[in-house]
């Protein structure tokens, strides 16, 4: 349960919403109990009094009315209430738990599948949605009208009114605390199922032609059913137990009735009342109506065990601390054309659980203005020179010096202003042209993004839409050149000091990768170029080449 105060602090932002939704869960449930008890009243009230005349019919009948419209419009209410404010919530939730991924990337996240990260930011959110619309708001408005029908009641009988409210007390805080229990393995199990359900499936669809041309395709198969097969049986034994909680709510409100209607014989003592005998009927009518105050809490704190599990796996990356940590504030200083912008010394590196060296006491220097190009194999350690130039990872023996400051003494924010990085995946986000083009540069004209797509060959994408074409999901799909092309866009729109560029040209056709390649060396002049390749072509054009062999700079 403890795992659950993180995000029940979230909901402080939003405690006006939030108040205001219990309020008319009261409200409408308050009606509602109202309506029947009113109902049941007036009924055999009528029926007591036949044909006479001196019974006022037009008061119990204007309460129905009353009652039945302010049930429908506080229970209308009360949901668009209650679901808005739950919609608030959970975008906060969901912007807290991308901040704090954030900064664990990738460091911290490497341990996580895609999958399994999706999961937990769709999924498991998802499932906590349920902590106010069914525990929060639903428990406070159960105690609360419980304390009305007792203020109520006790009017007509003090007697009646501590066994129909003490009852019901004790079931609000018992048959949760017990379902609870009950459901907390099956919850903990259907969430866990769920989630190595939806990571086996993705991994299915992603790697289903590999899984046939190494012929594990049917084991998979069978793995992925019996993790589906778990999961339908956590699903069916909490289903299970949610109609027992039923059932015994059911079976103690008869009891409930029939210890009632036994007691009001002589437990109602209203001699002034007109037609006291209505009264019978009033209470029980009350008491059956009372099982609308208890049905969803049992059922509730039934499903608490998935939602306790989500806040955990939630809070278990949450409450991690980020390995590089963003403390400085130095500010960028003028570059200085005869001082090294970047320069390694005797820098080496391994990733995080892991003994085996990537670099190895690497020194070099890079001037400002110069074109880099690095060559190795694959594994030789080029990529991790530029997750530890944009500071992804701290060395772990050495230091980098950016600028004449060591790198660790400037904000993120100055690292991400001056170092532009071009990695060879490149991501298309669901949203316009222009939006995913003002990714490079925010403050660009639709002039400047017009030109930069003439530029790199992608302008047909503004034949139809222009800029404001869709893309992503829904939207138009890109080839795998054309995201590349995209991602090029993006490096010729920044204003960058320090460009770093991962295989730029990889998938593109001989005259398309001269044709891009000039486009970078034309747009890099007067600016400092990094370049990873692993092709010959184009190398004249570079000032310096280094070359990198199991972590050590051999040429």
């Amino acid at each position: 349960m403890r795992g659950l105060f993180p995000f029940l602090a979230l909901y402080r932002q939003h405690w006006g919403r939030l108040l205001l939704g219990v309020i008319l869960a009261i409200t409408s449930l308050s009606a509602s109990i109202g309506l029947l008890s009113l109902s049941g009243w007036f009924l055999s009230a009528s029926a007591l009094v036949a044909s006479s005349v001196l019974f006022n019919f037009f008061y119990p009948s204007s309460g129905v009315r009353g009652l039945a419209i302010g049930r429908t419009l506080s229970r209308y209410f009360e949901r668009l209430v209650t679901h808005d404010a739950t919609f608030r919530v959970l975008a906060n939730l969901r912007v807290a738990v991308f901040s704090k991924l954030i900064p664990l990337s990738p460091s911290g996240l490497n341990r996580y599948r895609n999958s399994e990260l999706l999961n937990r930011l769709v999924a498991d959110v998802d499932t906590l949605d349920t902590l106010y619309l069914n525990l929060i708001s639903p428990f406070i408005s159960a105690v609360m009208v419980i304390l009305f029908m007792g203020i109520g009641i006790s009017f007509i009988s003090s007697t009646l009114a501590w066994v129909i409210c003490g009852t019901l007390t004790l079931l609000l805080f018992a048959l949760p605390l017990i379902f609870y229990r009950l459901g907390q393995r099956s919850g903990r199990q259907v969430v866990q199922a769920r989630a190595n359900y939806r990571s086996q499936f993705i991994e299915w669809i992603q790697l289903n032609a590999e899984f046939a041309l190494f012929g594990v395709a049917k084991s998979k198969r069978a793995e992925l059913h019996q993790t589906e097969r778990a999961w339908l049986s956590a699903q069916s034994v909490e289903s299970q137990w949610g109609g027992l909680s039923n059932a015994l709510l059911v079976l103690m409100n008869g009891v409930l009735v029939t210890v009632v209607l036994y007691l009001s014989a002589t437990a109602i003592t209203a001699p002034n009342a007109e037609n006291p005998e209505a009264l019978i009927a009033l209470v029980v009518f009350c008491v059956l109506a009372s099982l609308e105050i208890l049905t969803p809490i049992g059922v509730a704190f039934l499903h608490l065990g998935q939602v306790v599990t989500a806040g955990e796996r939630l809070n278990e990356i949450m409450q991690q601390q980020p390995s590089v940590q963003f403390q400085g504030n130095a500010p960028w200083q003028n570059v200085e054309k005869n001082r090294p912008l970047v320069r390694f010394e005797q820098v080496a590196f391994h990733y995080p659980n892991r003994d085996q060296q990537v670099l190895n006491g690497i020194s070099f220097e890079i001037m400002p203005q110069q074109r880099v190009a690095i060559m190795g194999k694959t594994g030789s350690g080029k990529s991790t020179i530029f997750q530890l130039l944009t500071r992804n990872y701290d060395p772990t023996a050495g230091q980098i010096w950016l600028n004449n400051c060591p790198i660790e003494t400037f904000a993120e924010s100055t690292l991400r202003q001056r170092i532009v990085t071009l990695s060879q995946r490149v991501h298309i986000f669901s949203d316009t042209l222009r939006g995913n083009l003002h990714i490079g540069n925010p403050t660009a004209s639709d002039e400047a993004l017009l030109a930069v797509l003439a530029q790199i060959g992608l302008s047909y994408l503004t034949e139809e839409e222009g800029l404001d074409l869709w893309l992503g999901e829904g939207g138009r799909p890109l080839s795998g050149g054309e995201q590349r092309r995209l991602g090029l866009a993006r490096l010729l729109l920044s204003e960058g000091d320090i460009l770093l560029l991962d295989e730029p040209t990889e998938g593109l056709d001989r005259e398309t990768e001269q044709q891009i390649l000039k486009l970078i060396l034309d747009h890099t002049k007067g600016k400092t170029l990094v370049m990873i390749t692993h092709r010959q072509h184009g190398l004249t054009a570079f000032d310096r080449i280094y070359r990198l062999d199991n972590g050590h700079l051999v040429e």
